[in-house]
């Protein structure tokens, strides 16, 4: 739907590939976050090890220079095209002006800071890993913001330009589906079986217990 829409900053081919990759980075950082919960809160640093929280920041690793290349991809078309609207978009409405602070938490969480995973002592580092997971969550959550609000506020008609500032009933919205959010997870934990046994027979701990009759 956005790159069917003349509005600025949204006329670009490059979206569908960009929210594929941002839905699988975001996701990772998301499943990173409630594996180090999970892995702190219910013991289970058996099933969920250091190697599989080193792995999925291999791949954030990965998937940030993706995002990386196509964030400069959309400057640099927005700047090679010739097009004033796509060049006020993105170079005075998002790089600079009234949301550049927006602008530069999603590509600094998203494009930057991921790349602290190619270090091994960070990857291993717990709390330093469930951190990052976080900053990434909420540069792709701005991401989001940067995409519909800087485009909306400021469109052909300079009639039509005004600051966006959430109200409080907007605010209450958002922590409600935060809240929604958590509720679910927290529904599933305690009605599903988080781990199946099924894929974790070849690690679990033989009982030392003899059965009936000493055999």
């Amino acid at each position: 739907d956005f790159a069917t829409s003349v509005m600025p900053g949204w006329h670009t081919t490059i979206f569908p590939p960009y929210f594929v990759i941002g839905a699988i980075f975001s996701g990772f950082a998301m499943v990173l976050t409630l594996m180090i919960i999970i892995r702190k809160f219910f013991k289970f640093k058996e099933y969920v090890t250091d190697g599989h929280l080193d792995a999925i920041g291999r791949i954030l690793t990965f998937i940030s220079l993706i995002m990386g290349t196509a964030y400069m991809t959309e400057i640099f078309i927005a700047w090679y095209s010739g097009s004033e609207y796509e060049y006020y978009t993105f170079f005075m409405n998002r790089i600079t002006g009234d949301y550049w602070w927006a602008f530069w938490i999603m590509f600094g969480s998203n494009a930057l800071v991921p790349q602290l995973f190619w270090f091994k002592k960070i990857r291993k580092n717990i709390g330093v890993v469930f951190i990052m997971s976080i900053i990434i969550n909420i540069g792709m959550w701005f991401e989001r913001y940067v995409i519909v609000v800087t485009s909306l506020s400021k469109d052909y008609l300079p009639s039509n330009w005004a600051d966006y500032t959430p109200t409080h009933i907007e605010v209450m919205l958002f922590i409600g589906t935060l809240g929604l959010f958590f509720v679910g997870v927290l529904a599933f934990f305690k009605y599903v079986p988080m781990i199946a046994a099924s894929e974790v027979k070849s690690i679990l701990k033989p009982t030392s217990e003899k059965g009936n009759g000493g055999h």
